[in-house]
């Protein structure tokens, strides 16, 4: 027991400066193994394959994003003579928007989000483990930060700080606003598969007819559709907003959301938050590229001509 406290007190949770350093630097290792990435297929969400090892979708999701809140949450608990909401509310104004930007963001991603959501992919257990560190990491150095850098700003940037604060919160909203409406429309996407294959299987049930694949077009409607009776699998081209100019879009909304949230904390002067803006650019673009090819599979030269992830770009 003894280990085990000296464990998450002096080397998971603690913010000493050279533990912090260290946490740091393994995120550095992140990008590499994300790169990887290109070369396989990610096991989880549209490319998600049948495995043994697999596990429910939404609840591995749930667990392994809750990891972030939770370890930022024991850095600050397990490290300040107080409670951790006096020693938030002691933090310069700058921290106290910077936690609150956090908070809610992995509130609405962790719990919210996958709450809303019609169903989610299984996902195999490796995901669920490298997921778990990486929030582990992104949670416990970003509050390591702020308890470390709680120095006041001086008096002759503050018109630099009021400047990058807005840019940066401003930023922030429309990403993470941006992110949640481009979500929602695949929600809806499979409320509405959900809703056509109850009624599907009611008419089929009426007609007598068999099971099979159909490729349906529904013009007036302006929908794309690939339906596979024999599962129930619907899948329909998105429209609207920045799905007219790429596959993923809520992804570029993210990338947004926590730049402005780079901006708002500092730029360069924020290492936690740079490694989070680099990991997830480098963990999501090749799932971007895995799931172009997956829309090219299911809808063939019928696919709307779109980039990946970055609208005109990328």
């Amino acid at each position: 027991m003894e280990y085990l406290r000296l464990l998450y007190t002096e080397y998971l949770f603690s913010p000493d400066p050279a533990v912090y350093r260290a946490h740091v630097q393994l995120f550095h290792f992140f990008p590499v193994v994300c790169i990887l990435q290109s070369a396989i297929t990610t096991p989880m969400g549209k490319t998600s394959v049948k495995s043994f090892l697999n596990l429910p979708g939404k609840l591995s999701w749930i667990l392994m994003e809750l990891i972030s809140p939770l370890s930022f949450f024991l850095t600050f608990y397990l490290n300040t003579p107080t409670t951790p909401l006096k020693t938030l509310t002691s933090l310069p104004i700058s921290h106290k928007i910077l936690s609150i930007l956090y908070l809610i963001h992995y509130l609405n991603r962790a719990l919210i989000s996958p709450l809303r959501a019609p169903a989610y992919a299984p996902a195999h257990i490796i995901v669920l483990l490298v997921a778990t560190y990486f929030n582990y990491l992104n949670g416990y150095s970003l509050s390591s930060f702020l308890l470390l850098q709680q120095g006041q700003i001086p008096q002759t940037g503050v018109w630099r700080w009021k400047v990058r604060m807005i840019l940066g919160v401003g930023l922030w909203i429309v990403g993470f606003w941006g992110n949640i409406w481009h979500e929602d429309v695949l929600y809806e996407i499979r409320r509405r598969a959900k809703r056509e294959h109850l009624e599907t299987a009611r008419t089929k049930k009426e007609d007598g007819l068999g099971e099979g694949v159909e490729r349906v077009l529904v013009p007036e409607q302006r929908r794309l559709v690939v339906k596979a009776e024999n599962t129930g699998h619907v899948y329909e081209i998105p429209e609207g907003g920045l799905w007219e100019y790429c596959w993923h879009p809520h992804y570029f909304m993210e990338w947004i959301e926590w730049t402005g949230f780079l901006i708002a904390a500092g730029g360069w002067e924020c290492a936690p938050a740079i490694n989070f803006l680099v990991n997830e650019i480098a963990s999501m673009t090749p799932r971007a590229f895995q799931g172009v090819e997956f829309y090219k599979r299911k809808f063939g030269r019928r696919l709307p001509e779109r980039k990946a992830v970055v609208p005109f770009l990328l």
